[in-house]
């Protein structure tokens, strides 16, 4: 595909339909280093539109890039809205993550689930600095010491935070290049990963590494979703190789080709059992942390390091 055109027209997409987040206001950063976001409302942190990507210089706080990820981690983007605004609040800083205790962090953090996240973020904090000496590493490599960061969280923060031109590589973005480039659905791709990882890099437009996976993200989570793409308002939809594919086996676009498949899956699967969630590992685990919460409030229950005592 021409690298030239697909830049053209899912900017010019981004541009139009982007969505205003929080964690991508590069405001934010400003308002970090003079210590003043604790005091601002929550329109301040929205206050922003998406041409700003293209007109600022601004690099943002890689605190920010990785509070967000990880609070993104298998949670919808409405639940982690107003969970990461609170956050923020209350630690602006990486240094002031370092300075709480875990117990505060997991209070803070209810509502959001896994909560393995929350003390990944906390034990961060700590190598940040207390080994790092407050400043975030710069590699890939060494990101990926701290915990919780994996290669898409440290890859978030080279591209996001450092202005890196590579690629950003989520469920859907995986998805929109299966689906554009290779016609197969994530997971059908007959090439390594790495090969596909390269794929991805080759994309970048040079100087551009944020805007771009941040419209590719969007274009994702808008447009080239995972069960019912929006096919017939899908710019890429005379390029798009899965479409073009399904169009000469007599589908009306890749959107109704997946349906038709999708529905022959969920009758299948139609008289499988489910496990109620009261019934289900996740929420005995949920009810568990409540108490230790609950506990922790009281006065009851102290927490040193991976230890659980009674206070």
């Amino acid at each position: 595909m021409n690298k030239k055109l697909l830049h053209t027209v899912l900017f010019a997409w981004f541009r139009k339909h982007g969505r205003i987040l929080p964690w991508r206001m590069r405001e934010l950063s400003a308002l970090h280093k003079a210590k003043k976001i604790s005091k601002t409302k929550v329109s301040v942190l929205r206050d922003s539109t998406i041409a700003s990507y293209f007109t600022t210089k601004w690099n943002r706080d890689p605190y920010t890039i990785i509070v967000s990820e990880l609070m993104l981690q298998q949670t919808q983007v409405d639940r982690v809205l107003p969970k990461f605004e609170s956050f923020i609040r209350k630690w602006p800083t990486v240094h002031d993550l370092s300075k709480a205790k875990l117990s505060e962090v997991l209070i803070e953090w209810k509502g959001l689930g896994y909560n393995r996240r929350a003390k990944f973020l906390h034990e961060m904090a700590h190598a940040v600095v207390h080994t790092h000496k407050g400043n975030f590493p710069k590699t890939e490599e060494e990101l990926r010491k701290l915990s919780g960061v994996g290669e898409y969280t440290a890859r978030a923060v080279l591209t996001f935070a450092y202005g890196k031109d590579i690629g950003v590589v989520d469920t859907n973005i995986r998805r929109i290049f299966s689906r554009v480039m290779f016609g197969k659905e994530a997971g059908q791709v007959d090439i390594s990963t790495k090969e596909f990882f390269a794929v991805i890099d080759q994309s970048v437009p040079r100087g551009k590494g944020d805007p771009w996976n941040q419209a590719l993200m969007d274009f994702g989570a808008l447009v080239c979703t995972a069960k019912a793409p929006k096919c017939d308002v899908c710019p890429l939809q005379t390029v798009c190789i899965a479409n073009l594919s399904e169009q000469k086996h007599g589908f009306r676009n890749y959107a109704d080709s997946l349906a038709t498949k999708n529905k022959k899956i969920n009758i299948k699967k139609s008289g499988a059992k489910k496990i109620p969630f009261k019934q289900a590992d996740r929420y005995f685990r949920g009810k568990v942390i409540d108490i230790l919460r609950d506990g922790m409030i009281d006065g009851l229950i102290a927490i040193r390091g991976s230890t659980v005592s009674l206070a």
